[in-house]
């Protein structure tokens, strides 16, 4: 456990504290007594005088002889600190309204941080590996109240940037029918916009979920890896591999996803991870994997003389208009030129004179010009010139 009163480690250290030799420390561990909260009652009860006969009685039970006054003092005084511990944290458990995570001891995160490194081989706790406290007290948490909840790579945040803190702002809250202003709690966020950065977040949240005793580090390595898998993974043509906002999309809806198919979060009794096993068998769900498949890319859109995207319409612009002229219905009394209707056979070719003046299309077309006037001169409907080259027809 990883309160002040469960903690195995901080009752030997605030022992040795307090003045008592490290074998006697050692004989009352023996005899079962590991805890400040043991300690409570095995030499009286919360609310009652501590008497020294009952302190005399058990140090003689521990160790087969009476009890002196200097270890009579340090037993009084540390049992005293563990009832009062107990009471206030009794009274903080069905008084509690908020969620806040409480703070793990420095004995006990010293001596679980030292297995921790003992156990994850191949991995420096320290620098951008190193979760912050507050990672940490999060992790353990959700071990103490068996619930889950997603920790965001951004959140895991290292105990570096932990040290530099940020400034906290005043907030009002509402509690006990009343507003209440407090201090606000450092909202550090761990930047997430490169792979190398997601990667430091991930070792960190791996670390804090063995740490609390919640799941592997590799089983939090064999997660990661499938997902920047996806990232790497060579896209089908006309596909974008995926992004690592989508990676992180998919790490949080399998988050989503475990509070659905998952009861028990703590280690079970055999060392087994029930949390760890039910994130690795996310992998093959097709509502997880949808969020790692590649993204078709953006079709390529026909740009104007102007440099904006247009889109493609029934009319079809002349070659030689200049592109800006607009379809039927379009531009009008907006002083903008476009070209009369041409035969299908005259299209991109010339309509008109250098001087403005119109052609003849029967001229120019298969079927001849109806009226005998000659080329090279003007009939009711235009110029006989060629529409091609403005020259007269040979």
């Amino acid at each position: 456990m990883t309160s002040l009163i469960d903690s195995t480690a901080h009752f030997e250290s605030r022992l040795k504290e307090l003045g008592l030799p490290q074998a006697f420390v050692d004989l009352i561990k023996a005899h079962g007594v590991t805890a400040l909260s043991q300690l409570a009652f095995a030499v009286g009860q919360p609310g009652q005088p501590l008497v020294d006969n009952n302190i005399d009685n058990f140090v003689n039970a521990a160790s087969g002889r009476h009890a002196s006054i200097a270890e009579i003092a340090v037993l009084k005084r540390a049992a005293f600190e563990a009832q009062t511990f107990l009471v206030s944290t009794l009274r903080q458990n069905v008084e509690k309204s908020d969620d806040t995570p409480r703070k793990i001891a420095f004995a006990e995160r010293a001596s679980r941080l030292e297995a921790l490194q003992r156990a994850v081989v191949g991995v420096q706790i320290s620098g951008e590996h190193e979760p912050a406290h507050c990672v940490l007290d999060k992790a353990c948490h959700m071990f103490e109240t068996n619930t889950l909840k997603y920790l965001d790579p951004a959140s895991c945040v290292s105990r570096s940037l932990e040290i530099q803190g940020t400034t906290k702002n005043r907030e009002l809250t509402f509690e006990k029918g009343s507003l209440v202003l407090k201090s606000g709690d450092d909202k550090l966020q761990s930047p997430t916009d490169s792979e190398i950065k997601v990667h430091y977040a991930m070792v960190r949240r791996g670390l804090a979920l063995q740490f609390a005793k919640l799941m592997s580090h590799e089983q939090h390595c064999v997660w990661e890896t499938y997902l920047f898998e996806s990232m790497h993974r060579e896209a089908p043509p006309g596909y974008h591999r995926p992004s690592l906002a989508q990676i992180l999309q998919c790490d949080r809806a399998a988050w989503s996803r475990l509070s659905s198919v998952l009861g028990d979060l703590r280690q079970r009794a055999d060392g087994t991870y029930p949390l760890g096993e039910a994130l690795l068998n996310l992998r093959p769900d097709p509502n997880i994997a949808l969020f790692l498949m590649p993204v078709a890319k953006a079709a390529n859109i026909p740009t104007g003389s102007g440099g904006h995207d247009q889109r493609p319409g029934p009319y079809g612009n002349p070659k030689g208009s200049g592109g800006g002229d607009k379809g039927p219905g379009k531009g009008k009394g907006k002083g903008k030129k476009r070209s009369p209707p041409v035969p299908a056979e005259l299209r991109g070719k010339w309509f008109k004179t250098s001087s403005g003046e119109p052609l003849c299309y029967g001229f120019n077309c298969a079927s001849g010009c109806s009226s005998k006037v000659p080329a090279g001169e003007r009939c009711s409907k235009g110029w006989h010139l060629c529409a091609h080259s403005l020259q007269q027809h040979q």
